[in-house]
């Protein structure tokens, strides 16, 4: 182990914690890894990864996670790749590739990939040895960022026949670690806890009025000029107009916040790492993965969402191990946006009823949902609305069936008779025929509804549109986009 530590990533020994997380991989047990921010979690899944015959697949919740840790690895020489919804046709193409190969060490992708059919029909031409699921607080329903999509990774764990994972967080109560546990059937002498306590953070609470904060927080940044700084704000509206008011009086800031697209916040967060602006004023969208060692201030402008999140904010301060400096403006207005934040993660009553009522009155043994559509028809948040469905899952009222799409957008790019010629190698005539007879010809993009790729009579099934897809892409005669996205349950009992 010392030796590939030294080899490939550069050092002479293992951090506290790294050697026993690193050991139990190696042999083929399940573990969780609870590191202070900056401990070194990901050196647990990289140096095995190198050591494992087949695939390390890590799932990772932020594009801008991957791509540091994809960066790094490729610093590294270790062949590592990730498939996300910013990859080009032909990038994805070329990962996927790669991973069939078991060309690559080590695959990314976010939780929501699973659902994409397409890839799930890949996945199962993987020999994966080990799934990493970073930021594992995220599993829980008492993980301060849980996310739904998450709870269904144990299913998939099963599904794929991946035997051992690595669960990484820097922030998890005992209440989450026993579920993180339970979750994935993990021994609690796999369980590696280093501590959370950093004693070069200086951490402060001040009570202030908030009409007051403004000129508070001049007065805070011009000790600090030259010093990398994260200011946290609540609302994206708040970030813009801090930042404008930080510009006007003499500093060098950008906002950055989910309002912004990717490639807006992709350069503004390279220029932050580089040291090209020395201060950025964000919300939580900023700040996870970010691997920046010499960020010594970060300054709560408003209030934090919980503990865990202020936890999780003021770990990126301080990696380097020098004295930093963090900083919250208490004020009694936050409370009041927090409580909105709060109430808008849950569902009113009568809503609830509606949509309940609604599936009971459903005709059919199964019970179809897009996201987008019941958000919309029942103005439940998209969130609240996955989590509700997880809740009817757990309660065995539902049991999920498949991810697919009703509409495919589809452009061919040979001639017609060339696709064909490539079809006929794989699929029966017929088939063949039936699918070319479903597009809705365009002049550069052909339309598909998926639902009506099904013909008993023929024996066609819509798994036959899946490989239809899988071979064209593969040849590079296809380009395609998957239009609203819809998981299909069977109603296993009354709610």
């Amino acid at each position: 182990m010392k030796e590939v530590l030294e080899k490939y990533f550069g050092f002479t020994c293992f951090r506290q914690g790294q050697a026993e997380v690193i050991d139990k991989i190696l042999n083929k047990k399940s573990a969780i890894a609870i590191f202070a921010t900056g401990s070194g979690k990901s050196l647990c899944y990289q140096l095995p990864a190198l050591k494992l015959e087949n695939i390390t697949l890590v799932v990772s919740p932020l594009v801008s996670l991957m791509q540091d840790q994809l960066d790094f690895l490729n610093r590294k020489n270790i062949p590592a790749v990730r498939i996300d919804s910013s990859q080009t046709r032909e990038e994805f193409i070329k990962a996927i590739e790669l991973a069939k190969k078991n060309q690559v060490k080590i695959l990314m992708i976010s939780p929501e990939r699973f659902k994409n059919e397409i890839f799930r029909s890949h996945l199962k031409d993987m020999r994966i040895d080990l799934m990493v699921i970073d930021e594992a607080h995220s599993i829980s329903e008492w993980g301060h960022n849980f996310r739904p999509d998450y709870l269904k990774l144990p299913i998939y764990k099963k599904e794929f026949n991946i035997k051992n994972v690595l669960l990484l967080t820097a922030t998890a109560t005992p209440k989450v670690i026993e579920d993180m546990k339970k979750q994935f059937d993990i021994d609690e002498e796999n369980v590696v806890v280093t501590g959370f306590y950093r004693s070069n953070l200086d951490l402060n609470v001040e009570g202030i009025e908030g009409y007051l904060k403004d000129e508070k927080l001049l007065e805070e940044l011009r000790l600090k000029e030259r010093e990398s700084t994260i200011v946290y704000v609540t609302q994206q509206k708040t970030a813009d107009r801090l930042s404008s008011f930080l510009n006007n009086n003499g500093f060098d800031s950008e906002s950055y916040h989910a309002g912004k697209n990717s490639e807006q916040r992709e350069k503004i967060q390279n220029k932050f790492m580089d040291g090209e602006i020395k201060i950025i004023v964000a919300t939580i969208a900023f700040g996870m993965g970010i691997d920046k060692s010499d960020i010594r201030n970060i300054i709560h402008y408003n209030l934090p969402k919980s503990l865990e999140n202020y936890a999780q904010e003021i770990g990126r301060a301080g990696r380097d191990g020098k004295k930093s400096y963090c900083k919250v403006f208490a004020t009694k207005e936050d409370l009041a946006i927090l409580k909105n934040f709060i109430y808008g993660d849950f569902i009113e009553k009568n809503t609830l009823k509606k949509f309940i009522d609604d599936l009971e009155k459903n005709g059919s043994e199964f019970f179809e949902l897009s996201e987008y559509h019941a958000s919309r028809d029942y103005n439940i948040k998209v969130l609240p609305l996955k989590t509700l469905m997880v809740y009817l899952e757990m309660n065995g009222v539902l049991e999920p069936v498949s991810y697919s799409f009703k509409k495919l957008q589809l452009r061919f790019l040979e001639e017609d008779q060339t696709i064909k010629d490539i079809l006929e190698n794989h699929l029966p005539q017929n088939t063949i025929e039936y699918f070319f007879d479903c597009l809705d010809r365009k002049k550069v993009w052909n339309y598909l509804d998926v639902d009506s790729f099904e013909n008993k009579e023929q024996r066609i099934k819509k798994s036959d549109l899946t490989e239809i897809i899988k071979i064209l892409e593969k040849s590079d005669l296809i380009e395609y986009r998957v239009k609203e996205t819809y998981q299909l349950f069977k109603i296993i009992k009354k709610p």
